[in-house]
């Protein structure tokens, strides 16, 4: 299989978009930086920001906060999806498959992938708009905030958890949209349903009517990342959100396992 996996990366690293879109990861973790000063000293504040507005220590946190929930699960639904159905649209699954190659091994390549893609450009943006925010603010605004009482330790501990959980929710779009990209003949149209699906589920989770299901929908985990943001960190809600990734990302490869998709 790890063949299978250096075959896919190789065709990963060969699509110009690949790099693009870390390229775009990167300046736009910069740009949240920049966002992120314009709000010092204004009245405006933002609940996911917290005690630390006006200073660059929980520029990460906002940007996770505020990408995960469209702009990398786009990416990662773009590359995941495409991983499989882009295979059947050129036409070359059908030849792998006729040379011998076992479907399952090359699934499960791609599907390491694709986590692998979605963990990364996680913490690219998470490293890019922690630079950008120790250019703009220092180093030390950065990792002591005016308002929280934590130390330089507390906030990388911070940090790391919820890069942690942002990449958690990544790998869950991921393996969904794998599972779309298995079913589908064209990237376009993995891409559509996944995309479509993940905005749907996080508007029906805003409409108060659906309320009591929201937490149902794996989108609305998303911004649990904001639970992160207290000295000790507050588990509970942080450990129910994994949890429900985990149940989706089961039920996910069960589909898989269930109807079997790779039998043409």
């Amino acid at each position: 299989m790890w063949t299978y996996v250096k075959w896919e990366i190789r065709r990963l690293r060969r699509q110009p978009r690949f790099w693009a879109s870390l390229l775009g990861v990167a300046v736009i973790g910069g740009l949240f930086a920049y966002g992120y000063r314009e709000m010092h000293g204004k009245t405006l504040a933002v609940s996911s920001v917290g005690a630390g507005i006006g200073n660059g220590f929980l520029v990460p946190v906002l940007a996770l906060s505020l990408s995960s929930s469209i702009l990398l699960p786009f990416l990662v639904a773009l590359f995941a999806g495409e991983s499989l159905s882009g295979e059947r649209q050129s036409g070359t699954w059908a030849t792998l498959l006729a040379q011998g190659v076992n479907p399952w091994s090359l699934f499960w390549a791609k599907s390491l992938v694709a986590w692998a893609y979605a963990i990364g450009v996680t913490l690219l943006l998470t490293a890019s708009s922690l630079f950008g925010g120790w250019v703009i603010f220092g180093l030390h605004a950065s990792a002591l905030p005016s308002g929280v009482m934590a130390s330089a330790p507390a906030f990388w501990r911070l940090l790391v958890i919820s890069a942690a959980y942002a990449a958690s929710g990544q790998m869950v779009v991921a393996t969904f949209s794998l599972v779309v990209g298995a079913f589908c003949k064209t990237s376009l149209s993995a891409l559509m349903i996944s995309m479509g699906t993940l905005i749907v589920l996080a508007m029906l989770g805003d409409l108060p009517v659906w309320g009591a299901v929201r937490r149902l929908f794996f989108p609305s985990y998303f911004s649990r990342i904001t639970d992160a943001l207290t000295f000790p960190t507050n588990w509970t809600p942080l450990n129910h959100g994994l949890l429900v990734y985990a149940i989706y990302c089961l039920g996910f490869l069960a589909l898989i396992l269930w109807f079997q998709p790779f039998r043409d």
